[in-house]
């Protein structure tokens, strides 16, 4: 008796061909969100098997990811079998190019700095008096602070170093924070999800969505405006938490 395919098989395949009939940029992200775990897989083998002063894993997983939505835009269902089979060599090779590209530490702290860089220059912009700027200031610290309970790194410390009113503060901010991300429009809560959760980088996350870097900058600032209108309706915060 033939086997039968199974429902993910199935579903997968009525994505793709949805994807192919109308290229809708939510369909695209949805496929792309579904071969994430892929992408993370092979990171984690070949970080694994890392020689010494390697770069951190969040490197390893930049770069899969990268190959990934790269294997992605050259795939053709129509032609391949299994695009986790086709995208497994455009990955190890992604993280190879990566690998060659990379110095100890320096990739490691660049990145970072990167995406902190990019938060801030999507929620200022260009100051043309003192009122504006201090307005923009404001804007920059409040964006850093909902990034800051979005990624839940707040509550990463030692227990016995934290004050258990601050953590139970931050953990409220942050269950009312991921209500509001959930009722965002589709598109801006993806980027907040893949930038703040999966600390995928605005480039990244453009080509993911086939828009620009300033685009998805543009995107990221709506979405905090929105969150922050979303927490004035629910309650008043101290950001001094």
């Amino acid at each position: 008796m033939a086997q039968q395919p199974s429902p993910d098989l199935d579903e997968e395949a009525a994505l793709w061909r949805s994807y192919i009939a109308d290229r809708d940029p939510l369909l695209r992200a949805k496929l792309i969100e579904r071969y994430l775990p892929t992408a993370q897989k092979l990171a984690a083998y070949a970080y694994s098997r890392r020689g010494p002063q390697a770069p951190e894993f969040a490197d390893y997983l930049q770069w899969a990811r990268l190959g990934m939505i790269e294997a992605f835009d050259r795939f053709d269902p129509r032609r391949e079998a299994s695009f986790v089979t086709f995208a497994g060599y455009r990955i190890r090779g992604a993280i190879l190019s990566g690998l060659e590209r990379a110095t100890e530490q320096a990739a490691q702290h660049a990145r970072r700095k990167q995406m902190e860089k990019e938060r801030v220059e999507s929620v200022i912009g260009s100051a043309s008096g003192a009122s504006e700027a201090l307005e923009e200031l404001v804007e920059v610290t409040v964006g850093l602070a909902l990034g800051f309970a979005l990624e839940d790194s707040g509550l990463s410390a030692e227990p016995e170093t934290l004050d258990p009113y601050r953590v139970l503060e931050l953990k409220r901010l942050r269950e009312r924070l991921l209500l509001i991300v959930e009722a965002l429009p589709e598109r801006e809560k993806q980027i907040v999800k893949w930038h703040y959760f999966e600390h995928m980088d605005f480039k990244l996350i453009g080509l993911a969505f086939r828009l620009s870097k300033g685009r998805i900058s543009q995107l990221h600032a709506r979405a905090l405006k929105l969150i922050r209108e979303g927490l004035r309706s629910i309650d008043r915060f101290d950001l001094s938490l």
